[in-house]
């Protein structure tokens, strides 16, 4: 067995013993789902990084720069973008439904700002997305360790998922922020290595600029009008991410959510450039070779050291990423679905509920994954998607005469119109946030015209704004309890 075999066991055998550390901690739902909201700083900056950047995206980035250059770094840099917006939008939103209303899931939170129509239009849009992002962790793995061992990788993408959702069901949040603290360290210096070797490997950056055509280190690539729709659509769709929410629910204040979140995504913007830099060198050293290998085939080459730290990193990157997206859509599944229908069941109940839908996830997202074509572009969609609906709450929270019928069906007609747009191919080479955003607005502003004849304040902002005046008396009573 060689040493990056060993690495790579010895690695998952250390996440899983961590997950199994926390299990007996998880005994109800606040603690399996949000770790009861007491995470710091030192654990809410490396549990939104690693959850921002997953391994399947890291290689569907290095893939895309191999086939167009620079401009494949906008699926992480939307999302550090979009942190930003989040921390600086709607941040104080979830928190305050967080800690006056319970709420711990984003259509939980869309039913108190507008109604019950609303968070199931949303249960779908967040349960879809996260679905189609999980998906893709399973094959990232079965691609780095399918190789590796000379093992089957549809085979390997099973084992991945069967590992997964054991690591998910025994750690919990908790577990998982902690694991993430490993993942995140190994993440950066791992993919900085690779990427250093790979540009002197390839002559420089100076002979990557001789090599390669001038379009490949350009930041507008296929055309500005996608890079917008992706770059723009990605971080619109953060102001509705269950990722950045979840992460803002476990966060033990407002502050320390505002604090750690920006300073994640500062280290997802450098840390994005590294696989986009070793797919151009890839480029140039190996033009032949299949795109979707660009990332393992240029480590590869560089030696044996240096494709098992690729496969570490990448590594870190999936097993950081694919418990938190099967524990938010289990999470969805239980609060908006499974309580909804059976609104008497018990905490037990539902905790039990959440495990069985995380098993069922594994499953369906694992064959999903095994069918699809092209990561990032499956990335770019799920986030436009998803960034439809986002555009409903920011508008809600600075115009405070939105109507629960406007927002139900601007949500629905341009979510639904981006969804088909997105599966039928982006028809016209337009980005399917564009029809999407449009009829979004467009609908939302004429039919709370319509409906909002006497331009009164929505209940939904009167609510909003009680809970928030509640979270900051809350939160200088536990800075005053904290300075004692």
């Amino acid at each position: 067995m060689n040493l990056t075999a060993i690495l790579v066991i010895s690695y998952m055998a250390v996440t899983i013993g961590i997950s199994l550390y926390f299990r007996k901690r998880n005994n109800d739902t606040k603690s399996f789902m949000t770790a009861k909201g007491e995470l710091g700083i030192i654990l809410v900056i490396p549990l939104l990084f690693s959850e921002l950047i997953a391994g399947a995206g890291t290689i569907g980035n290095a893939q895309k720069a191999f086939n167009m250059g620079l401009s494949s770094v906008w699926a992480d840099w939307g999302l550090a973008l979009g942190v930003f917006l989040f921390v600086i939008l709607t941040l104080k939103f979830y928190k305050a439904m967080n800690e006056t209303k319970g709420v711990i899931s984003v259509p939980e939170a869309y039913k108190y700002m507008f109604d019950e129509k609303c968070r199931i239009v949303m249960l779908f849009v967040i349960f879809i997305t996260y679905l189609i992002l999980f998906s893709n962790q399973p094959v990232a793995v079965g691609a780095i360790i399918g190789p590796l061992f000379g093992v089957n990788e549809t085979l390997v993408a099973w084992i991945a998922a069967a590992i997964f959702m054991l690591v998910t069901l025994s750690g919990g949040m908790r577990g998982i922020a902690f694991m993430n603290f490993m993942h995140a360290a190994i993440m950066l210096v791992g993919m900085g290595i690779v990427a250093y070797k790979a540009v002197t490997y390839a002559g420089g950056l100076d002979n990557l600029h001789a090599e390669l055509p001038e379009s490949y280190f350009s930041l507008t690539q296929p055309d500005l009008f996608t890079t917008v729709a992706n770059g723009l659509g990605t971080a619109i769709s953060m102001l509705a991410a269950a990722t950045a929410v979840t992460v803002s629910f476990t966060s033990k204040d407002l502050r320390t959510a505002r604090i750690g979140m920006p300073i994640a995504a500062l280290i997802v913007a450098p840390f994005a450039i590294c696989p986009s830099l070793i797919g151009m060198c890839a480029k140039v050293v190996m033009p032949e070779i299949d795109s979707s290998g660009a990332l393992f085939s240029m480590a590869h080459e560089l030696g044996a050291v240096y494709s098992g730290v690729a496969s570490m990193a990448i590594l870190a990157a999936v097993w950081s990423t694919a418990p938190v997206l099967m524990m938010i859509a289990a999470t969805t599944l239980t609060r908006d679905l499974y309580k909804v229908i059976k609104p008497k069941s018990t905490d037990r109940q539902q905790l039990l509920f959440s495990r069985v839908s995380i098993v069922g996830i594994g499953v369906v997202g694992t064959f999903l994954g095994l069918t699809a074509d092209s990561i990032l572009d499956q990335m770019y969609g799920a986030f436009q998607i998803r960034s439809i609906v986002a555009i409903t709450l920011l508008v809600a929270i600075f115009w405070k005469r939105v109507t629960t019928t406007a927002a139900f069906w601007s949500m629905l007609v341009g979510g639904t119109t981006a969804a088909i747009w997105f599966f039928a191919g982006n028809p016209l080479n337009i980005s399917c946030f564009w029809p999407g955003a449009v009829l979004c607005l467009a609908i939302l502003i004429i039919i709370t015209f319509i409906t909002n004849r006497n331009n009164e304040i929505s209940p939904g902002y009167i609510l909003y704004k009680k809970a928030l005046t509640e979270l900051k008396v809350n939160d200088k009573k536990k800075h005053q309890v904290e300075n004692q």
